[in-house]
């Protein structure tokens, strides 16, 4: 009677369990497809009639709450002036009239629950997510094919994490954040503080980081989805969950070329990827790297796709830092063996991995930008430039230039000929590489750089159209490329490479110009006629080394 007993137990625990992650558990999109077995691009998932109705339910409500969150400021405003304070009997009837609202959110929850459980598939998945979540943090590319939770694509708040910062012992560099202001100086500015909070918040991030709207999210999930079951079938990529030190958790893949057939030597190396504002790994510039033979790491942005938190600058740094720490301690890779490659905004996330982690191999920056508030002025009404930079300063303080001048690798900057987003009525004299460039230039080789004459000279061949243009001017200029090379040789022979370099000592004029604008050519690379949002041609993606100086 007592094994009876037990078996009964034990058989209703399993199905109220099942039930409840039934209710609880994340979305299931589609099951992947497996080698050999089933359709080439899987199945996708049917859900239950009940399961489809509660979860348009629930997203309707979800969209509906957030655009109240964010209108009633507006609302509350106009409420006052017109009609003044509400009164608590006020307050007291809304709060009635919305009874209706958390009785149909769990009604919704229980209908959904019960869709679930009656779909074969989905009971199916959460066998494998059980199995998948009893070994936590020992998931690896292994568990993840033997409990077959591999096998399906879902949001991923139930995935167990696969690695988390507290594992790695890596000591990074201090990040170098904006200053802080004084207790009085925060006193007087309060009122100023707060506006901008609000703007920050409400306005400006869902312009500086559009891939973090729900709504552009919600439009493009199909294709992301789709996306993945391409990764899955071409380069079987290891999904992980990784938890950063504010708690985040940041989905990303790993696709592994060590090993391959090819013995192509960039297999052994690792190239980070740091997308742009409104681009995912399913869809962003992995395959760049990927068709070159390299490893590669893609993540999300905090509050893209399946990454949780907001894109504000001490997140995106602390999800950078996860990413490199779990390449380092839990995919085996060493600091130098890591290229750190970012594309437009991404350029921030990258140029800090490189100034917290100095023994990282090299960075490659394409098509980003030294600072965010010239942009942001070129965005705004002349009137509210004051307001925007004081903002983006306090807020959204990307520092690439600053962040680079930190790091002593190896360095390459990507400028597109034609881009609209990093320069001003695509004029190349305008593009913000440049100043990238010049701030580099000037932090590394600070007496090529000191005099007005040859700034001077280095924004003339800046300025030049084409490849062609741009030759022309060093030839004018006299520049002898092994002359120079051999100059940077024998300084590095005899003073070491640690930066800044004191070159240019007893030069003249002439002898700076022809070594400043040899240095430029060797940090920056002009892809000629391409847009901003173009994938980098792969001929352009090269890994900078030392001895390109």
């Amino acid at each position: 009677v007592n094994y009876n007993t037990i078996v009964i137990h034990m058989a209703a625990f399993k199905f109220l369990r099942l039930i409840y992650l039934s209710i609880t558990g994340p979305r299931l999109r589609r099951k992947l497809p497996v080698a050999g077995k089933g359709p080439p691009d899987g199945v996708e998932y049917s859900p239950h009639k009940l399961e489809k109705y509660a979860d348009n339910v629930l997203l309707t409500g979800k969209i509906l709450f957030s655009l109240a969150i964010h209108l009633s400021p507006c609302y509350f405003i106009y409420y006052v002036l017109r009609y003044g304070l509400p009164s608590t009997s006020s307050i007291m009837s809304i709060a009635q009239n919305l009874t209706f609202v958390p009785v149909s959110v769990v009604l919704a929850y229980f209908f959904r629950g019960v869709g679930r459980y009656r779909n074969g598939m989905y009971c199916e998945f959460l066998e494998s997510l059980c199995a998948a979540r009893s070994l936590g943090s020992g998931l690896g590319p292994r568990e993840v094919e033997s409990t077959g939770i591999g096998h399906y694509d879902f949001e991923m708040s139930l995935y167990p994490v696969t690695f988390s910062h507290a594992e790695s012992d890596l000591r990074p560099h201090e990040y170098l954040s904006t200053r802080r202001k004084g207790l009085l100086e925060s006193l007087i500015t309060a009122p100023l503080t707060v506006a901008r909070f609000v703007a920050a918040h409400v306005v400006a991030r869902r312009l500086i980081y559009p891939g973090s709207l729900m709504i552009l999210q919600l439009a493009i999930d199909p294709m992301l989805s789709q996306k993945r079951v391409e990764q899955k079938k071409k380069y079987k990529p290891h999904r992980a969950k990784l938890l950063t030190v504010d708690r985040n958790h940041i989905d990303c893949i790993f696709i592994d070329k060590r090993g391959s057939s090819d013995s192509n030597p960039n297999n052994s190396k690792l190239v980070i990827c740091c997308e742009g504002n409104a681009a995912f790994y399913e869809a962003g510039m992995i395959e760049i790297p990927l068709s070159a033979g390299y490893s590669v790491i893609g993540w999300n942005h905090p509050g893209f796709g399946e990454s949780t938190g907001l894109p504000f600058p001490s997140q995106e740094v602390n999800a950078v830092d996860v990413v490199v720490r779990y390449a380092v301690t839990k995919l085996g890779f060493p600091l130098d063996d890591i290229i750190m490659y970012g594309w437009s905004i991404g350029g921030f996330t990258c140029s800090c991995a490189a100034a917290s982690y100095p023994d990282i191999g090299a960075v490659i920056i394409d098509a980003s930008f030294e600072e965010l508030a010239p942009l942001v002025e070129l965005a705004v009404p002349p009137l509210l430039v004051p307001f925007s930079r004081g903002m983006v300063t306090e807020f959204f303080d990307l520092n690439i230039a600053e962040q680079l001048c930190r790091y002593p690798g190896p360095i390459k900057i990507v400028r597109r000929g034609q881009d609209e987003m990093m320069s001003r009525f695509n004029s190349i004299a305008t593009n913000r590489s440049n100043f990238i460039l010049l701030k580099l230039l000037q932090c590394r080789y600070p007496l090529l750089t000191a005099d007005e004459a040859l700034l001077c000279t280095l924004r003339n061949w800046l300025k030049a159209e084409s490849e062609a243009e741009r030759k022309g001017v060093a030839v004018s200029l006299g520049v002898n490329p092994s002359q120079c090379a051999g100059l940077l040789r024998s300084y590095l022979t005899q003073h070491g490479p640690n930066y800044p370099w004191t070159i240019g000592e007893g030069m003249s004029l002439k002898q700076k110009k022809e070594l400043l604008v040899f240095l430029a050519g060797q940090y920056l690379v002009t892809v000629d006629g391409s847009g901003h949002n173009v994938l980098l041609p792969r001929e352009y993606f090269t890994i900078p080394n030392s001895s390109n100086l």
